[in-house]
Formats: structure tokens, sequence, C-alpha cells
């Protein structure tokens, strides 16, 4: 076993000793919780600005994937000349019918393997 001994441990002891009032103490605690909420607020207002940012330059962007996204996800796979059927088949005769299909039976499978 050695005889060195650590400075921060030997440091934290050394500090122990100092006798400090109740006041002195609690003014400290109440200053660094005091300066940890100015940071967080701080921090989120700066995040709140920066997605308004982002939104307002994104804006015209992200309509425009949103709606080609929609428009292709809706398309239908096979061509249905009635309009009631076609209206009734609609949810299952579209690429994102066919995307939930898939998912909904993965999750299935999924399911009865962890069983």
């Amino acid at each position: 076993m050695s005889d060195e001994r650590d400075p921060l441990l030997d440091s934290l002891f050394a500090e122990a000793e100092n006798e400090q009032t109740d006041d002195e103490f609690t003014a400290k605690v109440m200053l660094s919780i005091e300066k940890r909420r100015r940071n967080i607020i701080t921090g989120r207002i700066g995040i709140v600005g920066l997605l308004f940012a982002l939104e307002f330059l994104l804006s015209a962007p992200l309509q425009n994937s949103v709606g080609v996204l929609a428009n292709t996800l809706s398309m239908s796979l096979i061509p249905i000349q009635s309009e009631w059927l076609a209206a009734a088949f609609a949810p299952l005769n579209s690429i994102a019918g066919l995307i939930g299909m898939l998912l909904l039976g993965l999750h299935t499978l999924h399911r009865r393997m962890v069983r």
C-alpha cells in the first residue's frame, strides 16, 4: 500500500473542516440554483427562436414535400373503373395501404416470434 495521498481528497477534507454559517451556505446554494434556472430559460428561448427561424425558412419547401408525399402515397395501385368500388377499396388500393398492411404483418410476425 502506498503512503501517497490524493490532493483532491485532501482539499475536500480541508474544506469540510471550515465552518460555514447556514446563511452563507444557503446563499451559495440559492445562487447556483438561480444561475442554473437562468441558463435553462436562456437555452429554451434559444431553441424556440431557432425553431421559429427554421419554420420560417423551410415552410414552403416542407409544404411542397408533404404535398408530393401525400399525392404519392394516395396513388392507386390498380386502376378501378367503377367509382363506388374504387372508393370502397381506396384504403387497400394505395401505396399507403400497402405500407400499412406490410407494417401490420411485420408487427403480427414480431408478436408471434416474441411470445
